[in-house]
C-alpha cells in the first residue's frame, strides 16, 4: 500500500475559504484611509532640528542655506528647498558636538595614515 497523505491533515485551501478571503480583502480596499488614520492615536509632535539648535548654530545653518540657495536656487523647487534645509538643520548638532570635543596640540590621531606604495625592483 502506498502511504497517502491524509485529508483531514493536509492543508489545503477551499473555494469557501479562498472566497472569505478575497471578501474581505475587497473589503479592506474600499474602507477609506481616512477613517483609519482617524482611529489612530495623533503622534506627539517633535521639535524640529532648527528648534533644538543655538542661536549661534541657527545663523550659521541660515548662512549655509543661503549660500547654497544663491547658486542653485534657480534649480530647486520649493520641496527641494526645504529637504536641502532640513538636512541642514539635522546636520549641525553633530558638528556642534565634534565642536565641543576638547584636542590637545599633542595629541596623536587614532590611526597612522599609510600610503600604499608598491616596492620597487620587484
Amino acid at each position: 500500500m502506498k502511504n497517502l497523505p491524509d485529508q483531514e491533515t493536509e492543508r489545503t485551501i477551499t473555494r469557501r475559504s479562498f472566497a472569505i478571503g478575497a471578501a474581505a480583502a475587497a473589503t479592506a480596499a474600499f474602507v477609506p484611509s481616512t477613517s483609519l488614520a482617524q482611529s489612530a492615536a495623533p503622534a506627539p509632535q517633535q521639535p524640529s532640528a532648527m528648534e533644538k539648535l543655538s542661536p549661534q548654530s541657527r545663523a550659521e545653518v541660515e548662512a549655509r542655506v543661503g549660500e547654497i540657495f544663491r547658486r542653485y536656487g534657480s534649480r530647486l523647487n520649493d520641496e527641494q528647498k526645504a529637504d536641502i534645509r532640513r538636512i541642514i538643520a539635522e546636520g549641525q548638532e553633530p558638528l556642534e558636538k565634534m565642536r565641543a570635543f576638547v584636542l590637545q596640540n599633542s595629541d596623536q590621531p587614532a590611526t597612522v595614515f599609510r600610503t600604499y606604495r608598491e616596492r620597487e625592483g620587484k
